[in-house]
């Protein structure tokens, strides 16, 4: 396996978080991206700062990384982002991440139920909801300490959005990894859309919502060259 540190092309890469992770839960690929002129954003920071509504006004992106990387809530931002032009990366990584958080005909998705569960249990308690979330789906499990991050509104962009449409004629390159046992996003949705070539999906061998955190190396790799055979992942292309 090539160490990362054997590539000499510089990139910029920005990192968003999933609801209720810190920027931190980044820490395992920043290491493997250290020296890139990286920065690691919680779903929060980056919806304030990018898609928070002083922000619309302005006809021009605000300048950010050229790699945008994003894993589940924070992957749907991004999304939302480049839709609205808010930023213009060369290259956008999805992880375990979907277009359509909930579910609907002929749509794999979270039962609207299951999230509404969720919402309520957050809206009294956000920092229990958030830990029992993370035991429910068997996620990394520090202690959730800032209700800023288990807020509704996070939840409510996953209700939201809807960018299946946006995804279908998006011009920028996309990296999509996926797991085939993640509770939380379908690892067959990209089957419902018809994709541009410029998009490729990755599929880990097994794994949960956070298979990820044990693939850091290869996605590191795969975000400063084009992807290799790595052991554990299939590509569609």
């Amino acid at each position: 396996m090539i160490p990362v540190e054997a590539y000499t092309r510089p990139v910029s890469v920005g990192l968003v978080a999933g609801w209720s992770f810190p920027a931190s839960v980044f820490d395992p690929l920043v290491r493997q991206l250290r020296g890139d002129g990286v920065v690691a954003l919680d779903w929060a920071t980056f919806s304030a700062d990018w898609l928070g509504a002083e922000r619309q006004a302005h006809a021009a992106p605000i300048p950010g990384p050229a790699v945008w990387v994003g894993w589940s809530l924070g992957g749907s931002l991004l999304l939302e982002a480049v839709s609205r032009g808010r930023i213009r990366p060369t290259r956008l990584v999805l992880i375990q991440a979907t277009p359509r958080f909930l579910a609907e005909d002929g749509w794999p998705g979270v039962c609207r139920g299951d999230w509404q569960g969720l919402r309520r249990a957050a809206e009294r308690q956000p920092l229990s909801a958030a830990a029992a979330f993370r035991r429910r789906f068997e996620l990394p499990s520090e202690p959730v300490s800032n209700t800023r991050l288990a807020d509704t509104e996070g939840l409510d962009w996953l209700a939201r959005l809807d960018l299946r449409d946006q995804l279908a004629s998006i011009a920028v390159p996309v990296d999509i990894w996926l797991a085939p046992d993640d509770p939380l996003v379908s690892v067959d949705w990209p089957k419902h859309i018809e994709l541009p070539a410029h998009v490729h999906v990755h599929w880990f061998d097994r794994g949960g919502h956070a298979e990820w955190l044990d693939h850091s190396a290869a996605l590191a790799r795969s975000m400063i060259s084009p992807l290799a055979d790595v052991p554990g992942v299939r590509s569609s292309g």
